[in-house]
């Protein structure tokens, strides 16, 4: 058996979780695209790059997860950091939304940075935990 067919068969978790967020990027650019027909020419830079946040959160960074290191859900409470960063992207992908509709209405709300306060505490809690935990595992098979 192949070195990449073996990478798939343990990390499809991983490629899975790709898949969803390169579909969510899609959605986000047809969403924007679409809200943009009923917005009267009026557009956001919000709405418009809304898609980044899981391209590049999501896609690329579980792309460099799987090439870097595949079986990182054998990491202990690897779902629990896996939920939050997670929660952390879609909250980001949200509050774009929201301050992207906001933004083509003609008004604001102080309470958007909110959401992108919170998506990153959740994104940064659930990789620093990641991390802490893969050394706290690494140290315990060394000895």
């Amino acid at each position: 058996m192949s070195t990449l067919v073996k990478r798939v068969k343990r990390s499809w978790q991983l490629l899975k979780t790709m898949l969803v967020y390169l579909c969510i990027s899609a959605f986000c650019i047809i969403f924007d695209k679409v809200y943009a027909l009923f917005g009267h020419g009026v557009y956001s830079a919000s709405m418009s790059l809304m898609f980044l946040y899981p391209l590049v959160g999501g896609v690329i960074v579980f792309l460099l997860l799987w090439i870097f290191k595949a079986d990182a859900d054998k990491v202990t409470k690897y779902r629990l950091n896996y939920n939050l960063y997670n929660s952390g992207i879609s909250v980001l992908v949200i509050g774009s939304a929201l301050k992207g509709v906001f933004d083509i209405a003609g008004t604001s709300s102080p309470y958007t940075i909110i959401y992108m306060i919170c998506g990153s505490l959740f994104i940064a809690i659930g990789v620093i935990n990641y991390w802490r935990n893969e050394r706290k595992q690494k140290k315990f098979t060394r000895t």
